[in-house]
């Protein structure tokens, strides 16, 4: 089992038939003590409803809360795959100061952003409830939309009008997260812009006594101590530069933790309309719990097709959606992998799914997989549009950044693993599922006898 058992933390907790899995970057609150006593209480504490928005708010506020640092690498495509990857930039340093609050008068949670970059400021704001946030409570990992987003056109790269964003931001250690935006363009509601951002802690939040919005726990008190990290389950794990050979070579095994909104209510017949009841009222962080098993397999045969195939297991409460455990097929339009003009961190894969419907992104060590239109249904309403998103990081047990193309034979020899951030939602444009996920990659020929 060489890494799941060197690296992945596991803690498994039953709750009726709710289950969570804890990958290697996951915070040192939310670990339990080898006592069933202690593991019971943390477990009820977790998973009960009326706690999940607490917990939530709380990793959010411990791992994202402070000054971060970064550069953003932007680019487009077109619906003509021979085109390619178009109009690619990248920004200047920025910084991002993040504020996690209340807003009583609306009684909703809110996430504040100051961006600064060269003599430029620009601010957002955003609830937690109207984006449709999630949040892994175990490593503060979160994913959320909006509409008529308001980002520096610097760091997007385009000055369109934009209808509609999605962010997942994926936590990779103690000092490291990365940011992937899929931006649609209000003229046409096509994929304007994709984003991926890099960003290293600078300022620690270290909050005023009793200022914060939750409780304030010994450890967030002003005492003059450090600020309390999180649990690092292997410090020789470092973000991975995968391309595409290496991506096709082994299966990748693991488990996706599954979070349905409480408020989700599955549309009726084929109306774009939403059927949800005034009655029910979208909150933060409250969930229905499921995990789901599965094996992803990618497929390329050396020049333009490439496939990947998915096998799930059955799940422990609720399932991933449909859509999201079908095996897909394309087309590879774009191959920088092993390019010697391109600076190795700026190399990209450009991947056309299921007949144009999606586009597939491989940029150093992160994935992308994004609709190309802001569509959640056929013309005619017909046969409904899947429209799911999926955000992948790569990672190896190695000191430093990993350079395949260099060398191809060290990185046969290494440990990877990923993490994923994935949304979905239903023909009516509702949030029906978000998940976070672990996987370890298992060789081809590591199978063989």
């Amino acid at each position: 089992m060489k890494l799941l058992w060197k690296t992945l933390i596991v803690l498994v907790v039953q709750v009726g038939s709710l289950h969570a899995f804890v990958g290697p970057q996951h915070k040192q609150t939310h670990l339990v003590s080898s006592s069933t006593t202690a593991s019971s209480t943390t477990s009820t504490r977790l998973y009960e409803s009326i706690n999940q928005s607490k917990d939530a708010l709380r990793v959010m506020v411990d791992f994202h809360e402070g000054t971060w640092k970064g550069t953003a690498t932007s680019f487009s495509v077109s619906s003509d795959v021979s085109a390619g990857i178009r109009l690619r930039k990248v920004s200047p340093e920025y910084k991002s100061t993040i504020k996690v609050g209340l807003d009583l008068s609306k009684q909703d949670y809110t996430l504040s952003e100051t961006l600064e970059w060269g003599d430029k400021m620009k601010q957002r704001q955003l609830s937690l409830i109207d984006s449709s946030a999630d949040v892994d409570t175990v490593d503060g990992s979160y994913s959320l939309d909006v509409s008529l987003p308001d980002f520096p056109s610097d760091l997007t790269g385009t000055n369109k009008l934009l209808q509609f964003g999605i962010e997942h931001c994926i936590a990779v250690n103690d000092d490291c997260r990365i940011r992937a935006f899929a931006f649609y363009a209000l003229e046409d509601q096509s994929l304007a812009r994709m984003v991926v951002c890099t960003e290293e802690r600078v300022v620690a939040a270290v909050p005023e006594p009793n200022s914060n919005i939750l409780d304030a726990s010994p450890e967030k008190e002003d005492t003059g101590e450090p600020r309390p990290e999180f649990v690092k389950a292997n410090e020789k794990l470092a973000l991975f530069p995968m391309n595409l050979l290496e991506l096709t070579s082994g299966v990748w095994l693991g488990d996706m933790v599954l979070r349905e909104p409480a408020s989700y209510q599955e549309p009726k017949g084929f109306s774009r309309e939403s059927t949800r009841s005034p009655s029910v009222k979208k909150k933060f962080a409250s969930w229905t719990l499921g995990v789901q098993k599965l094996a992803h397999e990618w497929k390329w045969n050396f020049e333009d097709s490439i496939q990947k195939v998915i096998t799930v297991g059955s799940p422990l409460g609720i399932g991933l959606p449909k859509e999201m455990a079908t095996s897909i097929s394309g087309i590879v339009g774009e191959n920088e992998s092993l390019s010697t003009v391109i600076p190795k961190d700026q190399r990209m894969v450009y991947l056309d799914w299921m007949g144009g419907d999606q586009v597939g992104i491989l940029i150093n060590n992160v994935a992308l997989q994004f609709p190309r239109y802001l569509a959640f249904e056929q013309a005619g309403g017909q046969n409904r549009r899947p429209f799911f998103t999926e955000v992948t990081i790569f990672q190896a047990e190695q000191n430093g950044v990993v350079d395949v193309t260099d060398s191809t034979a060290t990185a046969g020899k290494l440990d990877l693993i990923c993490s994923v951030s994935a949304r979905a939602y239903s023909a009516d444009g509702q949030l029906k599922q978000a998940s976070t996920g672990f996987f370890e990659f298992k060789r081809t020929d590591e199978a063989k006898p």
